[in-house]
């Protein structure tokens, strides 16, 4: 386990000084990293075996009020492996010991050269504990989207080179950002869901469109303007 703590700037707060969810899962992101890479299985250690992590699915529980301008840790461990995946948990705390957030994440390794996902090795078995320690339920990341859905949103994404992370593609945080792009003012998240399909790369055109399901739940598309293809689906319910 990794505990991580973070001072927040005031350019990662939203329009109202609060701490938005893609701060939060930015922070995740560098800890899980600096945590993998304490047992060996880093962006470095991985990139000399010609491996590397990609997120599969992830879902994030906001907890509370939106939460103002302080200093937040997470605390992050990896919860279990199987032949392909591996599990990852994650909660946020502020600076007085209140729970901000938590979620867990699903994670593959891929053979960069030949871009195809690998079976986890034997010493990442080797790390899954006797009894996982799962603080999350995971949720149903195929929950259809009704037929009768109504669009409420749209935003159209012109993906930059700034997007792009480490192995050359998409960070997956910026896509959880344009699912949240095409909803409309004045609503509190209170738990999103995301699944990862297609890369995305500098100059990709994304279409983002928000559905409602009921007053509460949203689902997103995120369309790959070139192909038609879905490069995310996301499941969100709010406040």
């Amino acid at each position: 386990m990794l505990t991580k703590p973070f001072e927040i700037r005031y350019d990662e707060l939203d329009i109202h000084a609060h701490i938005g969810p893609i701060t939060l899962l930015r922070y995740f992101q560098e800890a899980a990293a600096l945590d993998a890479a304490s047992f060996a299985f880093g962006w470095e250690q991985l990139q000399e075996k010609n491996l590397a992590w990609v997120l599969t699915h992830m879902q994030l529980e906001m907890l509370g009020d939106p939460s103002p301008k302080q200093s937040v840790t997470v605390k992050t461990w990896h919860a279990f492996s199987d032949k392909l995946l591996s599990r990852r948990e994650f909660e946020f705390t502020g600076q007085d010991g209140r729970p901000l957030a938590r979620g867990a994440s699903w994670w593959a390794l891929i053979d960069v050269a030949k871009r195809r996902l690998t079976k986890s090795p034997a010493e990442l078995l080797a790390l899954n504990p006797v009894q996982p320690q799962f603080i999350t339920q995971e949720e149903n990341f195929k929950r259809p989207l009704p037929q009768q859905a109504e669009k409420i949103g749209e935003a159209t994404i012109y993906v930059r080179r700034e997007d792009l992370d480490l192995n050359g593609h998409v960070n997956n945080t910026h896509y959880a950002a344009w699912a949240l792009e095409a909803v409309p003012e004045g609503k509190h998240l209170h738990k999103l869901l995301i699944n990862f399909k297609n890369e995305c790369r500098a100059q990709d055109v994304i279409i983002s469109s928000a559905y409602a399901e009921g007053a509460a739940v949203l689902h997103h598309t995120l369309i790959r303007n070139s192909d038609g293809k879905e490069a995310a689906h996301a499941i969100t319910f709010w406040h």
